[in-house]
């Protein structure tokens, strides 16, 4: 099974809350007040909500990439 690796900008977060409502399992709002994740790794059956939250981000700080 592929692992996937999530990263974030989070200076770039305007903190609209959009991933944590797509995919509240792995997004929460920090108490900074900017968005941050509970797996930097993730597995298959965990990359469509966080793909979909990645793009649904309207800064685009979201990225995920295929671990090698």
């Amino acid at each position: 099974m592929s692992k996937y690796r999530i990263s974030v900008d989070r200076s770039g977060c305007l903190a609209d809350t959009i991933c944590t409502a797509i995919c509240p399992q792995n997004w929460f709002m920090d108490m900074d007040g900017k968005a941050s994740f509970r797996n930097e790794i993730i597995d298959e059956e965990d990359l469509e909500c966080n793909r979909e939250a990645a793009l649904s981000c309207p800064t685009g700080i979201i990225r995920i990439n295929k671990i090698e």
